[in-house]
């Protein structure tokens, strides 16, 4: 063979080696989103290897937004048992319940003979879920804390599930949705306004640093007026309402400013009460890690921005 034959295979078989190396080189750096493929082993956020023959086909879900998650891979067919907290879709209502988020039915579970059962590390009882391991039913656990861990989890899950198609494409979705409320908040004239989350009115519980409606607030562009005090949910009283002076204040699935008690609704020296920006919404939406979190990042957004052209419209009916 001459030399110039011998370069020419060589190009030849480089050219259909090298689209397969990089197919490889990608599959090996996302190895549990490249494909459905069973028999699968996947950790998870225990740090416990789940291992599955084959795509579970009776699953058990013990948290609401995990239920949600499982029928946005199109895979609610699979569910025979939810807890009673499980609303959202309409379809979850209708499956059979096998107790709450923190006191879940071991023997109902076992009953249902699932091949899977989902759960969280933070909500339930590590000691039932125990349980349910040693009677060989494989329970997989996920813990996410924010927006982009929620993300994730729901592109794990579809591997899990055998729709891991589904799972990035519906992954990347939700992150298109949280782009473009950053890149909205990016671009506004640098108004931050102070937004109390409150989780309860009587005492007045608010979401500080660390949590999920931390960083709704912060995401859309605002200042969680509760970080200046110490825990996760501080409690706060009239005095420390009043100090921490929040220009908007979001209560979370209650019926709004009415529900707060009267002596701390008159303080005027509280933006958000003199001006009537009392904001109620969907507990579930602002609560579950799930796919509606992105919804409740929208509506925080839209709220925010109305109240900076507001802000605008004063500032300029002021200059006049």
């Amino acid at each position: 063979m001459s030399c110039r034959v011998r370069i020419d295979v060589t190009r030849r078989l480089l050219c259909g080696f090298l689209p397969v190396l990089a197919l490889f080189a990608s599959a090996i750096g996302r190895p549990a989103l490249a494909a459905d493929r069973f028999p699968l082993a996947m950790k998870d956020d225990r740090g416990v290897v789940v291992r599955l023959a084959a795509p579970p086909r009776r699953v058990v879900s013990l948290a609401p937004s995990l239920t949600e998650i499982v029928f946005l891979l199109g895979r609610g067919g699979s569910l025979v048992g939810v807890t009673r907290f499980c609303n959202f879709p309409a379809a979850a209502s209708a499956l059979p319940k096998i107790g709450g988020v923190s006191d879940p039915d071991v023997e109902r579970i076992v009953a249902l003979s699932p091949d899977l059962v989902l759960c969280t590390t933070d909500g339930n009882p590590r000691e039932k879920v125990r349980a349910l391991e040693e009677m060989g039913i494989p329970c997989f656990a996920v813990a996410p804390q924010d927006l982009e861990a929620v993300f994730t989890a729901i592109e794990r899950l579809g591997v899990l599930l055998g729709a891991a198609d589904r799972g990035i494409a519906e992954a990347a979705a939700l992150r298109r949705r949280a782009q473009r409320v950053r890149a909205a908040a990016r671009g506004t004239d640098g108004a931050s306004p102070g937004v109390l989350f409150v989780v309860s009115t009587a005492p007045v519980i608010a979401a500080g640093e660390g949590t999920f409606m931390d960083e709704l607030v912060r995401l859309a562009g605002g200042r969680n007026a509760a970080a200046r005090f110490s825990g996760r949910y501080p409690r706060l009283s009239v005095e420390e309402l009043v100090a921490a002076r929040p220009d908007v204040i979001f209560v979370a699935g209650m019926a709004g400013v009415e529900r707060f008690p009267p002596e701390v609704t008159r303080w005027k020296e509280v933006p958000a009460f003199r001006d009537g920006a009392v904001i109620t919404l969907d507990g579930d939406l602002v609560t579950r890690p799930g796919p509606r979190l992105v919804t409740a990042l929208e509506r925080v957004s839209a709220a925010l921005a109305d109240w900076r052209a507001k802000a605008r419209a004063a500032g300029a009916g002021g200059k006049r």
